[in-house]
């Protein structure tokens, strides 16, 4: 292989390498994620990630994003269960 496809930062993966698992919105996390990011542009090589909203998405796309997760099948399905209950009295 002479070449990277796609270097994709993972916020969950880098979260808990540093022991601050499930808290990717730490101050520590976004800085490493953005030193990762600055990195990655500036090597050529192409970026993914994840975004957790449609705003985020747009911004990163908007930074040079060529790959991204939506999110995964667990989270999906929480935010489908969670859209068709909006509204509902209970």
């Amino acid at each position: 292989m002479d070449s990277i496809d796609i270097a994709v930062i993972g916020p969950g993966d880098l979260a808990t390498s540093i022991n601050k698992r499930g808290r990717i919105d730490d101050p520590e996390v976004q800085a490493l994620m953005a030193r990762a990011e600055a990195g990655i542009l500036n090597s050529g090589v192409p970026i993914g990630g994840v975004a957790r909203t449609a705003e985020q998405a747009n911004a990163m796309i908007d930074r040079g994003y060529l790959a991204l997760a939506l999110g995964f099948d667990w989270s999906l399905f929480q935010r489908g269960i969670a859209a068709s209950l909006e509204g509902i009295k209970r």
